[in-house]
């Protein structure tokens, strides 16, 4: 008598099929990434200097900006970075924009009980072509939120201005 052994059949279904190219492909991604060349990372040089640059605390309870002293280290209240020293403050009066409807147009009007602090800062930091970072990490734009605190007392508002002194 002869022995009878089936031959090898691979029968897929749908899902099967479906599984089995994911799976291939994925492993065509991973072996293509681990081995495609590096590319060449263009390091712009970053050079230190010194940045001063204006905080502008709104909607403060009219008599509370006096807390900001001059010479207040002030720290990122997020990330923890120290961000500068304080050099000077100014207090103004809080402006708001409000809806005029009888002109249909915004108008600034000042807010009674309330004062806004522009605060300037002065800080060592480093600087390529795309950015300014101080505290190692805490990267400035003008225009963007900054959450500070500093001995007494937290604010937040926007940058407004920045300037940037190269060392020699």
């Amino acid at each position: 008598m002869e022995q009878n052994t089936p031959k090898f059949r691979l029968r897929l279904n749908l899902f099967d099929g479906i599984v089995l190219i994911v799976a291939l492909a994925a492993g065509a991604f991973l072996l293509w990434t681990a081995l495609k060349p590096q590319a060449s990372v263009d390091v712009t040089p970053e050079s230190t200097a010194t940045v001063r640059y204006t905080l502008r605390f709104e909607h403060w309870p009219e008599g509370t900006g006096g807390m900001v002293q001059p010479d207040d280290m002030l720290v990122d209240s997020v990330k923890n970075f120290e961000i500068g020293r304080v050099i000077s403050t100014q207090i103004l009066p809080n402006e708001v924009q409000v809806i005029d409807h009888a002109n249909r147009r915004n108008v600034l009007t000042v807010m009674e009980g309330f004062e806004d602090v522009l605060v300037t800062v002065e800080a060592a930091c480093t600087s390529n072509a795309e950015s300014v970072t101080v505290g190692g990490g805490y990267v400035l734009r003008v225009g963007a939120m900054a959450y500070v605190r500093g001995e007494g007392y937290m604010g937040s508002g926007p940058i407004v201005a920045m300037e940037v002194e190269e060392q020699k």
